[in-house]
């Protein structure tokens, strides 16, 4: 029915026009859309989901009831009339299928949980039931409550909430329950052992151990009462239950604080304590009464004391006979030294631990004396064997003091040869230790007089010095500086003297340990060490690795019998877990030594400082306590604090200064080689020790200088330690052999190991040179190569002698070093020596054990473990709990860690205190891990390069060669994995013909496309054939023709499969034309090259690719980027990509990008069978592994044990996109790699929550790479895993059959005219051959980044032409103007420059004019060429050649004011470019897979245009919102919503980003993924998946397409691809966009760029004349003019920009945004002036208004005038009359003016007389000021607060009364003196303190009555105390009123005199001046008329 409406609808459409204004016409329309509308309604109402209730809303909706029940038809729903409510329809029924989602969630909940039980296992010692960590419940229970709270948060969700809120209480209930139960389970269990074994801590914590037996009671009934029912919701939702374990969890706690509180008393009592971790601490105090389960925790609290021997429990001298008693003590080397008094180990553990600590020291102290004693009575070799090794040595070592001091004072008393005798008495005693040493000794004896040898050379040495010297007196410096030890026998002690400093020994038991070999530069250190310590510092040894700083400072320590705890220092370190070390240390009087001390972070270091210095102080005023880290501890002073400093290292802070000035520094520079090795030499007994010395150091130092420079190359004192305990060893093993033979095979054999091949040769013949004549075999162990050999045949490895050599060298360096380096590139055999050395120790019952560890894997927290910053709660790291497990481990069988990664030093470093012979992990916990003699540590490497010296030179080396091995015993391993014997024969033949010369080819004159290691090639090889020598293709005893006919198939795509090409050389090409060539025995077709054939299986002959090819069939729905045409070079890959994936090996596929690798692939595997499942692995610049490690498990479900695999039997691959896109890190690494790495080697990794491994299984991996991109190249031992194919750019053919198929296609499929299709080869010749033009000529550059041209511009190009109907290109001539346009979009639009687009066009036209005759140059050169969607008008949207711009910008302009209608208003001037931006930006949206990169700077339009392009694509548009605080997250949750917007709805929205709206370079991971492939990995939750897919499920199965979970949820990630548009509007200023592009390829690869230009002059003059337009009242004449002068100045300053740029070499940026500011400010002036004119006509017209008014009242005056006029005439007659009377008085009136001039004189004189009084009169007035000022100064001391202080004086003094009083009558207004100047009177005037303080500053000064001054000079001023200086004594405020009296009164008098002279002078100065005036008026009347007769009289 709705194709039959539909067609019906159609057909109406094609009626004529005039048709449709008819109403039959209309309504048949309206009913005709209405019925279509209901249909698709009652489709939608079909709905399974839709429910009873659901038709109830319906009926409400419309308003009408019915029925709906089987006999419904579709004629009642019609009558619902249901096109009026569709909206509503779809809501009702969008509801129903969200309800029906959530209904079936609530069913799966509620079936999950009625089958959920809990499980229990029994506790081993109470028989408690426990709950049973079920981690499948757990996670149901989590995934169910995040389920609830979703549905929770669904507005679908009224219906049931009842039902969800009920279900989320109980499951939160059962979560808080579980989480609760297992907490307090812990607790219990743990508290249960610690109270249960241990009466100590029962008697100790009565209180608490009553309080746990209550818990444990309570504990016990509630489980056996839990038991009984197992159902999990049952249980944890009993009334009462939590509450009673939180009861119980509460008291527990109560427990637990008390333990710690009793922990931290332990440590306080026995301060060693503080070296231990918590858990060890725990074990020690519980079962401190059975010492004999404490002793092996004793090392980790004695230097040496390591058990300890009981007397036997019968024979226990009156003592309880289960009381243990110690009898003696043992060290770590078996040494037994006898207490002096039976050690009683009973009590606590820190009482016994602190009596066995006294016991051993009181024994040491007791042997020393004993000793001492008796060295005189034996012979020295006789009595050294009486006496332990330590006291041996101190004692030896105090007789040489005292004997030297002998010497010197014989040699005082005259026997000069004294020294001379001691010292060839000296010489004879060593050489006797020497001949012992040649004879049969335990080892124990052997180290004893190995380490007494050691110290006897230097004593010997150091006597010679002091002869050579002429040292003659026991008090010069060669002797004082030396360490001396002497027995004090008043005081019973051993002192060491050094310099003026003193120590006591120390006592502790050192055991029998080697000694250091003592150098000048030893002693040096001593000096500056030992005086640290006297002045209370602190030692800092310096200097670069093996030069001693840690073994010296431990050996200083090994002197004073003290012990010296060492300690790696890391960035885990914190000030706290410091300052808890030096709390021990300060407590113990033990030596600290740090070593690395400078890794510690500088924030930390300055807080030590604090720290060190508390410590120091203390120590130096000898205080016994002191308060530290808040509470106060006790102090012993031989504490000392020792740090070790590598300067310069990788991953070091300078310290602090407050730091460096408590540290007294040390340098340590390399010492003397020569003195050491001969010493150690003489210790391992060799008598001819000074010329072998001088031979071994010989032959290092040649070594060093000689030999090329590796990186794991050591030549320094640690190498010459370990090569000398060889030869020791060897010397003892064959006592006959000359010495020089042992020494030669030692150097030879011991370094051989490391020595790379080239420098075999330069090192064999050195030692040849410096032991000449001497060829010895290499010693053997004949019993451990036969053991090799089977264990290599076990493995199905081959016997090489290179290999068995390796893995005996490997043995052997494992024997005399702890931690070994494999280090070789890869393929080299590396893991295969050391798998088969495991082998052979299995094989010999060893017992051995390998875990191994991919350290780069983890980050170094997860590694080492941390202290959380917050709670301090110690996380523990895989290394450190698994050196733990090993540790534990009780039998001596070998212990490997093998650290399988890449070196940096930020890991490594934290292992130095392993690696050396301190053999101990310390941790940031304080925790020590000690490296037991049976482990090793083994480092599986490629290279040393980021490794420091510190650590090259811990470990020993065996490097493996490449020419070790090389690839010959992996091929004839791999040969005898095939089963037939004549397979097995040709193949080793068909090997050695081809193999050889193939590799040297490829590495001599062929280049691959991305660094390929050569075992790589050839296992490669043996892939492929594994692949194709099948039974079908190689039947068992086929001819050797069909084998090498196969082999070189094989061999031609393993070597030249990877092959570099580009358009300047081909090396595929090259390769085809050498084999054609060299290789003639298999022939290949002549036409092609080798790489374009594969074996038919049936004919068994070579056939070309292309007969491969599928048939082409073009689906118009989808987009041409997606879509694949085959060609025989794809054909070929996918070919190998499907063999491969069928063996399960890994492919890599390598090749520039928009080649077309992830199209290829994702084809492949779409098409793989049912038994395969693939998992999409994005790759970008900040992926880590962590985040890797999260997808790759996504997929993976857990099986039997720790193995996880892909449900049931399925294959899981996992494709890798862009493999080398993630950060390289600053040692070369790239995280998720090694991850990878660590899967593909082990098949496993590890839990990164639990350290756990798991087993990972049936996965593997296909991944593609852009060799040009990210890193470039991956880690070659990754890298060698991968079967490696070159994806090229096709070649011509392969894209003229790609095109040609493609166009040809939609040509006949579209009815095009017979013209245009016949047009379709030389179009797609065009296209190509424009493409080759632009790779030419447009190379990428640094600036010029994305012009990276390929297949995907070849595709746009082509998917615009596909755009056309067949009415817009009628004529071949529209499709050349079409593909004119479709070129200049795709290649003109992405061009930065003018030029580049001038460049272009020219390359365009001559491609056209090649290609097609009649193009007309006017086309692009006259107008621009426009295709656009909207070209015949907004309603029908046909892509046509826009021919009338102005009809164009008709229609623009109306959807410009149709947006502004809708949306907020754009105020946008379209000219010509603005309009040619929003036509691309429209075809860029129009595209099925539309992205855009809108490039250019500010205010150019990006965004308005952008928004009117969508608004013309009716498109909506979406943008985040940024706010304080958006981060990842929020992105992500918008991101979300707008999927579910555009994937469920169906609505087409663009998804604007600017680069203001990053703030976080992350969020450009999520818009990579976005443009890349669309699916974002952890966008949704899985409930929001599965309503997505329920959703999208309806719309499958309305299309008939099959409704799979996974079929939903790519329907939903192809419309988000189709229907969200990303449009990315970018500046390019500055590096950010190239940064970006390179981190984020998609930005470029997955985007239409469109370059916005600089706005050319006529778009400026457009914008500018529009923005003028808008500017009312300006005149049509100036219009022009200004909008040119607008645009005019804006390019010439563009232009001065360019020139300042080139002549400054600085930038100024000129926008289209500086442009409109500019533009702006011009209206702003405008305006403003405009303003200002406006006001100022206005004032004019108001001026001509008055002068208006101002000429009519001149009229009216004019009129009175006239009338005045009249009577001025008679006036005028009675003036004459009066004249003529003037004149006869005028002669009177010149003698009247004779007398005046007299008094003019005499009034000249008075003025003159008054000018000089006014100058005196002012310098009197000066002398007035200073009283003023001091009278001002004087109120300015008083204030609101000494006033109101003066006022509270109930009786003051009678000098402060007459002040008060004084200022009473100066205040007395008038004069009128009050008559009660009392201090009461007074109180009252200064009770408003403010106004009386404002009435002294306003007091009228230069009026002062004069009876008032009378009355206060006389009454008060004449009191001779009337004095400030004495008022100040009684108050100060009084004081300030006095001054101020005073000086207004001084004031006053100056004044006074003054005022009454200037009264005078005025007088005179009126009388002159009214004189003067008078004498002009009468000189006036004079001159006037001399006839005016009048009597004037003065």
């Amino acid at each position: 029915m709705d194709m039959e409406l539909r067609r019906f609808a159609k057909e109406m459409k094609t009626l004529d026009k005039d048709v449709r204004a008819w109403d039959v016409y209309s309504g048949l329309e309206s009913i005709v859309k209405n019925s279509l509308t209901s249909l698709r309604a009652v489709n939608e109402l079909q709905n399974s989901a839709v429910r009873e209730r659901h038709w109830q809303q319906l009926m409400r909706t419309t308003g009408v009831s019915f029925v709906m029940d089987e006999n419904a038809t579709l004629g009642d729903l019609l009558e619902l009339q249901l096109h009026r409510v569709e909206e509503e329809v779809k809501n009702i029924v969008d509801k129903a299928v969200k309800e029906m989602g959530i209904e079936k969630i609530l069913g799966e909940i509620k079936q999950t949980w009625s089958m959920m039980s809990l499980t229990y296992e029994t506790h081993t010692s109470t028989g408690t039931p426990l709950l049973k960590a079920d981690e499948n419940l757990i996670e149901t229970l989590e995934d169910n409550q995040v389920q609830l709270q979703n549905i929770l948060m669904s507005k679908y969700v009224e219906y049931f909430m009842v039902e969800v809120s009920g279900w989320q209480r109980k499951l939160v209930v059962a979560d808080l329950v579980i989480g609760t139960w297992l907490a307090v389970q812990r607790t219990w269990a743990h508290l249960q052992s610690i109270f249960t074994n241990s009466e100590d801590i029962r008697n100790q914590l009565a209180h608490d151990a009553e309080r746990f037996q209550g818990i444990h009671q309570d504990f016990q009934s509630l489980m056996s009462t839990v038991v009984e029912i197992d159902n999990v919701i049952k249980v944890t939702n009993q009334p009462g239950f939590m509450e009673q374990l939180e009861t119980l969890q509460q008291r527990l706690s109560v427990c637990e604080k008390a333990l710690a509180e009793y922990l931290e008393t332990k440590r306080l009592t026995f301060p060693r304590f503080y070296f231990v971790s918590a858990s060890d601490l725990l074990e020690i105090v519980s079962k401190g009464t059975q010492p004999r389960e404490v002793t092996r925790h004793l090392l980790k609290l004695f230097d040496n004391l390591a058990d300890l021997s009981f007397k036997e429990e019968e024979d226990n001298g009156g003592l309880d006979p289960k009381t243990p008693v110690a009898l003696g003590m043992y060290s770590r080397e078996g040494e037994y030294v006898p207490f002096s008094q039976p050690c009683v180990c009973e009590g606590q553990a820190e009482c016994w631990l602190n009596a066995l600590e006294k016991a051993m020291c009181s024994t040491v102290r007791q042997e020393i004396s004993e000793a001492v004693a008796a060295y005189e009575d034996k012979p020295r070799d006789q009595w050294l064997f009486d006496h332990p090794a330590q006291v041996a040595l101190t004692g030896s070592q105090i007789w040489w003091a005292t004997d030297v001091g002998i010497a010197f004072e014989r040699v005082e008393e005259g026997f000069e040869t004294a020294l001379k005798d001691y010292n060839r008495k000296q010489i004879s005693q060593l050489n006797s230790l020497i001949n012992m040493l040649l004879g049969d000794l335990t080892p124990g004896d052997r180290q004893k007089i190995m380490t007494i040898c050691t110290i006897d050379v230097h004593a010997r040495d150091v006597v010679a010095k002091l002869i050579s010297q002429k040292v003659t007196s026991g008090q010069a410096f060669a002797w004082l500086s030396q360490l001396r030890h002497r027995w004090d026998e008043k005081q019973k002690h051993c002192y060491i003297n050094i310099c003026d400093a003193q120590f006591q020994f120390s006592y502790e038991y050192l055991g029998n340990t080697n000694r250091l070999v003592i150098t000048p530069l030893t002693d040096r250190c001593y000096i500056t060490l030992t005086q640290s310590l006297h002045l209370t510092m602190s030692g800092a040894t310096s200097g670069p690795a093996g030069t001693g700083k840690t073994e010296t400072t431990k050996d200083l320590g090994r002197s004073l019998g003290i012990m010296v705890y060492v300690f790696n220092c890391s960035e885990q370190m914190d000030y706290k877990s410091i300052g808890n070390i030096y709390k021990g240390l300060a407590q113990t009087g033990v030596w600290g030594c740090f070593d690395e001390f400078n890794r510690i972070s500088v924030e930390v270091l300055s807080v030590v400082a604090v720290q060190v210095k508390t410590i120091q102080d203390a120590v130096r005023n000898k205080k016994q306590r002191f308060h530290f880290l808040g509470e106060e501890i006790e102090l012993r002073p031989t504490v000392g604090i020792f740090i070790t400093l590598n300067p310069g290292y990788a991953g070091r802070t300078e310290l602090p200064e407050n730091l460096k000035a408590l540290f007294r520094p040390c340098a340590m520079v390399i010492p003397d080689y020569e003195l050491i090795c001969e010493i150690m030499l003489v210790t391992e007994g060799f008598l001819d020790a000074r010329l072998l010395a001088r031979k071994f150091i010989s032959l290092y130092t040649l070594c060093k200088e000689l030999l090329s420079k590796q990186d794991h190359y050591d030549w320094g004192l640690r190498a010459i330690k370990s090569v000398l305990v060889v030869a020791g060893s060897l010397k003892r093993e064959d006592r006959s052999r000359p010495e020089e033979q042992v020494l030669m095979r030692a150097l030879r054999d011991f370094n051989l190991p490391k020595v790379v091949t080239s420098d075999v040769p330069i090192f064999l013949g050195l030692i040849s040179d410096l032991f000449p004549l001497l060829d010895i075999p290499r010693k053997r162990d004949q019993e451990l190569e036969q053991n090799v050999r089977r264990s290599v045949a076990e493995l199905h490895l081959q016997p090489e002698e290179n290999f068995i050599l390796k893995v005996t060298q490997l043995e052997e360096l494992l024997a005399v070093r702890h931690s070994v380096f494999v280090v070789g590139g890869p393929g080299t055999g590396k893991s295969q020596i050391l798998k088969t050395l495991h082998k052979t120790y299995s094989n010999m019952k060893l017992k051995p054990i390998w875990t191994d560890i991919n350290p780069k894997a983890v980050t170094t927290d997860e590694l080492f473990g941390f202290l959380h910053p917050a709670t301090r709660e110690w996380k523990d790291g895989l290394f450190s709990s698994t050196m733990r497990e090993l540790s534990a481990i009780s039998h001596d069988g070998p212990k490997w860690i093998v650290l399988d990664g890449d070196i940096d030093p930020m890991w490594i470093e934290s292992l130095n205190t392993v690696m050396d012979d301190n053999k101990v992990l310390t941790l940031a916990s304080n925790e020590r891990v000690s490296l037991t003699p049976s482990m090793r540590l083994l480092f599986e490497i490629s290279h040393l390069k980021a490794a420091t010296p510190a650590t090259v030179s811990r470990a020993g080396i065996l490097y493996v060669n490449p020419q070790d091995l090389g690839w010959s015993s992996y091929v004839t391993s791999w040969i005898d994995t095939r089963r037939a014997q004549s397979e097995r024969a040709n193949l080793t033949i068909l090997f050695d013909k081809y193999v050889p010369y193939c590799l040297e080819q490829v590495r001599c004159n062929l280049k691959t496309i991305t660094p390929i290691p050569e075992s790589s090639m050839v296992q490669t090889l043996c892939c492929l054939l594994d692949c194709l020598l099948t039974e079908e293709n190689t039947p068992p005893d086929s001819p050797r023709e069909l084998y090498e006919l196969y082999f070189v198939f094989a061999c031609v795509w393993a070597f030249g499969g990877a092959l570099f090409q580009d358009h300047l050389i081909d090396y595929r090409s090259e390769f085809s034309r050498w084999w054609c060539k060299e290789m003639r025995a298999v022939k290949f077709p002549s036409q092609g090259s080798v790489f374009d054939y594969y074996i038919d299986p049936n004919t068994k002959r070579f056939t070309p690719w292309s007969e491969r090819t599928p048939p082409f069939e073009l689906d118009p729905d989808i987009p041409l980027q997606t879509v694949l045409v085959h060609s025989a070079e794809t054909i070929s890959l996918t070919y190998f990509i499907e063999l491969l994936l069928q063996k399960g090996k890994p492919v890599m596929l390598v090749g520039n990008a928009g080649v077309g690798k992830t199209i290829l692939v994702w084809d492949k595997i779409a098409k793989l069978k049912e038994e395969f499942m693939v998992a999409k692995v994005p790759f970008n610049y900040y992926t880590t592994s962590a985040m890797l490690q999260r997808v790759l498990e996504k997929p993976l479900e857990k099986k039997a044990g720790r193995n996880f695999a892909p449900p049931g039997t399925k294959k899981l691959i996992y494709f890798v996109d862009d493999m080398n896109m993630p950060e390289v890190d600053a040692y070369g690494t790239v995280q998720p790699h090694t991850l990878i790495r660590q899967h593909l080697d082990y098949s496993h990794w590890y839990d990164r929550q639990r350290l756990v491994l798991k087993e990972i299984h049936n996965c593997q991996y296909i991944t593609c790479m852009n060799p040009t991109a990210g890193s470039f190249s991956v880690n070659p031992r990754l890298q060698r895993h991968f079967s490696v194919f070159a994806v090229h750019f096709p070649g011509v053919e392969a894209l003229s059959t790609i095109y040609s198929s493609i166009l040809s296609g939609h040509f006949q499929q579209g009815g095009y005219s017979y013209g245009v299709s016949r047009m379709t080869n030389t179009l797609v010749q065009a296209a190509i051959c424009l493409h080759q033009k632009m790779s030419q000529n447009f190379l990428p550059t640094a600036i010029r980044f994305h012009y990276i041209f390929n297949l995907r511009d070849i595709s746009n190009i082509f998917q615009g032409i596909i755009f056309a109907l067949p009415e817009q290109v009628r004529y071949p001539i529209d499709l050349v103007h079409l593909w004119l346009h479709e070129s200049s979009r795709v290649y003109s639009d992405k061009l930065m420059e003018e030029k580049d687009v001038e460049l272009f066009n020219k390359i365009l036209l001559d491609t056209g004019k090649r290609y097609f005759e009649g193009i007309d140059e006017s086309i692009l050169i006259n107008q621009p060429l426009i295709f656009s969607h909207f070209a015949h008008g907004m309603g029908e949207p046909r892509y046509a050649q826009v021919t009338d711009l102005e009809k164009l910008q008709k229609t623009l302009m109306d959807a410009l004011e149709h947006y502004n209608e809708l949306y907020s208003d754009m105020n946008l001037v379209l000219f010509e470019e603005a309009m040619q931006h929003i036509c691309r930006i429209s075809r860029i949206l129009e595209s099925p897979v539309g992205n855009a990169l809108l490039i250019g700077v500010g205010g150019s339009g990006k965004q308005s245009l952008c928004r009117l392009a969508a608004f013309l694509s009716v498109l909506e548009v979406f943008q985040i919102t940024l706010r304080k605080g958006y981060g990842i997250g929020d992105l992500r949750s918008d991101i979300a919503a707008l999927y579910i917007k555009v994937g469920v709805k169906n609505i087409g929205t663009v998804f604007l980003h600017t680069d203001a709206q990053i703030p976080d370079e992350r969020f450009l991971v999520l818009i990579n993924d976005m443009l890349a492939s669309g699916d974002i990995p952890d966008l949704f939750s899985e409930e929001e998946v599965d309503m997505i897919v329920t959703s999208i499920r309806v719309e499958l199965r309305a299309l008939g397409l099959l409704d799979t979970r996974e079929n939903c949820w790519n329907f939903f990630i192809d419309r988000i691809r189709r229907q969200l548009k990303v449009v990315l509007c970018f500046s390019p200023v500055g590096f950010t966009l190239r940064t970006r592009a390179r981190k984020f390829p998609a930005i470029v690869n997955c985007t239409a760029i469109d370059w916005f230009h600089p706005w050319p002059q006529h778009a400026l003059q457009s914008v500018s004349s529009t923005f003028i337009q808008n500017i009312s009242g300006l005149e049509p004449a100036v219009r022009v003019s200004i909008s040119e002068f607008i645009s005019f100045a804006h390019t010439s300053v563009n232009e001065v920009s360019i020139k300042y740029q080139q002549n400054e070499k600085r930038f100024n940026y000129t926008t289209p945004k500086s442009f409109l500011e500019f533009m702006k400010l011009y209206g702003n002036l405008l305006g403003t002036k405009r303003k200002e004119l406006s006001q100022k006509m206005e004032r004019l017209e108001n001026g001509l208004q008055k002068l208006l008014t101002t000429a009519s009242q001149v009229e009216d005056l004019k009129a009175k005038l006239a009338i005045q006029e009249v009577e001025l005439q008679l006036r005028n007659t009675d003036t004459e009359a009066l004249i003529a009377k003037i004149g006869q008085q005028s002669e009177k009136l010149s003698q009247e003016r004779s007398v005046a001039d007299a008094e003019e004189q005499r009034v000249e004189a008075i003025q003159a007389e008054v000018t000089k009084q006014q100058q005196e009169n002012e310098a009197d007035l000066a002398k007035a000021e200073p009283a003023l000022q001091a009278a001002n100064a004087a109120l300015n001391t008083l204030n609101r607060l000494n006033l109101t202080e003066l006022r509270t004086f109930p009786n003051p003094p009678a000098i402060v009364s007459n002040v008060s009083a004084a200022v009473l009558v100066l205040l007395s207004p008038n004069g009128r003196i009050p008559k009660d100047r009392s201090w009461k009177a007074s109180k009252v005037v200064m009770s408003k303190v403010d106004d009386f303080l404002q009435t002294l500053i306003n007091f009228d000064k230069e009026h002062i009555p004069e009876a008032t001054v009378r009355v206060v000079k006389e009454e008060y001023l004449r009191d001779p105390e009337f004095n400030p200086e004495f008022v100040r004594l009684k108050s100060s405020a009084a004081a300030g009123l006095c001054a101020w009296v005073i000086n207004i009164i001084r004031f006053h008098e100056v004044l006074l005199p003054y005022t009454i002279i200037i009264i005078q002078n005025e007088c005179s100065l009126s009388y002159m001046k009214n004189f003067k005036i008078f004498h002009l008026i009468l000189k006036i009347f004079c001159k006037k008329s001399d006839v005016w007769q009048c009597d004037f009289s003065f």
